[in-house]
């Protein structure tokens, strides 16, 4: 069973992986909301310009277990549900934002955004974190 410790060569926040995202996560202080600026590259693409929506999904994820990680709760993923409501254009400034809603015992509900410099919702997902 993977002990899940970190050894900094995550996808989306790892700064060992060269080839990833290495976003910084922060706490907002006037929202509470734990948030990362996130300008995704050309090579992320799906249709030309857009950033590929499994990209947006793997960020959207990685924003909810950092926001429970801030709520004091180390976490993985049990479920997620994401809506895609505007194409996100390769190289632009997004902001990804989330928030923890309710613990309940071992289960963490949290949601997480990403919006663009004008604050328009690109994506957006609820999720179910299980508390490890």
């Amino acid at each position: 069973m993977n002990d899940f410790n970190d050894d900094h060569n995550c996808f989306v926040c790892g700064k060992k992986n060269v080839a990833g995202l290495q976003l910084e996560f922060a706490q907002n202080p006037r929202s509470g909301e734990t948030e990362a600026r996130v300008a995704f590259p050309v090579q992320l693409q799906g249709w030309r310009g857009t950033v590929h929506g499994g990209l947006l999904a793997t960020v959207l994820d990685e924003t909810l277990i950092k926001a429970a990680a801030a709520a004091g709760c180390k976490c993985v993923t049990a479920e997620i549900t994401v809506k895609f409501k505007k194409p996100a254009l390769t190289g632009s400034p997004l902001l990804a934002a989330g928030k923890v809603l309710e613990t309940r015992g071992r289960i963490v509900l949290a949601e997480s955004r990403i919006c663009d410099a004008q604050g328009q919702v690109m994506a957006q997902a609820t999720g179910k974190l299980f508390k490890v």
